[in-house]
């Protein structure tokens, strides 16, 4: 499945390595005399990636539009070299560990691995959605503790996250029954956006994804009313655990599908700016994810469980981001 969104992206990609309408310039926010070609040109070269809200997504409020810190030529200068693969650094493991968040722990660090999501979380969910277990007496945190400890069986390292301002300080995990809800309302807009990068989800598909996600919905229990339990039922199980701590700076989705790789975010900020970040998903590792989490062993189930993590990643991404992030192909 994720070859044809890897042969994709390296044609999108290739033609954004060999395009920079906008200048070099020093990171600083925009200004009212910032020249109007410049930022007639930049507008132009931000608007060759796809947007969340070209497709009727983006909720959230996290995104470039609602930000007056930054400046938009040097959001394109980085924005391309994200596409390039400048930042591009080993990844510790094989299957989402780590949140697509942008934050940091209070020393400035992150671990190194594979983001999706929620971290590992993202493979619960799209195991369930994608799964398609009609079971009714399962619920979230058992489904939470059969994944980790099947990743766990098979030599997988897992993660979680939650930060310094609450009990739960994951969206994915926060918001995980609104998330299913707008997988159940926004099924085509979210899969028309996949479809444009590459990932074909058959109306069969579909149709399965969403009346999982509705039966989970009607489910009594079936979520945490504490949505903190379901991070310490992962770390019960062995998850890793990191405290994010700051506001959320994301300007767009760094979408990789370069196998074995991640984004190292803090070489980000230390090139533009502290105010200049990204979400980053690490889409190369859903494949493995779903072969590993799929209980019957069907190359179809597997299929599907790999859409669902990527359906999931969309749906969080509408939820909590703008429709003005933009997702950024590295391939």
């Amino acid at each position: 499945m994720f070859e044809s969104l890897k042969n994709l992206l390296k044609h999108f990609t290739g033609s954004q390595e060999t395009e920079s309408a906008v200048p070099e310039t020093k990171s600083q926010p925009q200004s009212a005399s910032t020249p109007a070609s410049t930022t007639s040109a930049a507008e132009e070269s931000l608007n060759q990636y796809i947007s969340l809200g070209q497709f009727n997504l983006g909720l959230g409020s996290i995104g470039p539009d609602n930000r007056d810190d930054i400046d938009k030529n040097v959001l394109v200068q980085m924005y391309q070299s994200i596409a390039a693969g400048t930042f591009n650094v080993p990844a510790n493991g094989a299957v989402p560990e780590i949140c697509v968040d942008g934050r940091t722990k209070a020393d400035g660090s992150r671990f190194s691995a594979p983001c999706a999501a929620g971290g590992t979380l993202s493979i619960v969910y799209g195991g369930d959605l994608g799964g398609g277990s009609a079971a009714g007496d399962v619920n979230e945190l058992q489904l939470t503790t059969q994944a980790i400890n099947t990743l766990k069986s098979k030599g997988h390292s897992t993660g979680v996250h939650g930060d310094d301002h609450g009990p739960c300080g994951c969206g994915a995990c926060a918001k995980a029954p609104t998330i299913y809800q707008h997988i159940s309302e926004r099924i085509n807009d979210i899969a028309a956006l996949v479809g444009k990068l590459g990932i074909d989800v058959t109306e069969s598909e579909k149709g399965s994804i969403v009346q999982q996600a509705k039966n989970r919905l009607g489910q009594a229990g079936f979520f945490a009313e504490d949505r903190a339990a379901v991070l310490q039922a992962a770390q019960e199980c062995g998850a890793l655990y990191e405290e994010l701590v700051g506001k959320h700076n994301e300007l767009g989705i760094a979408l990789n599908t370069k196998p074995g790789t991640t984004i190292d975010r803090a070489a980000i900020r230390a090139k533009y700016g502290p105010q200049y970040d990204m979400f980053v998903v690490d889409a190369w590792a859903f494949g493995n994810a779903a072969k590993d989490i799929n209980a019957s062993g069907s190359d179809d189930d597997a299929q599907r469980i790999a859409k669902a993590i990527t359906i999931q990643n969309v749906a969080t991404a509408s939820i909590l981001g703008h429709g003005s992030l933009r997702i950024i192909p590295i391939a």
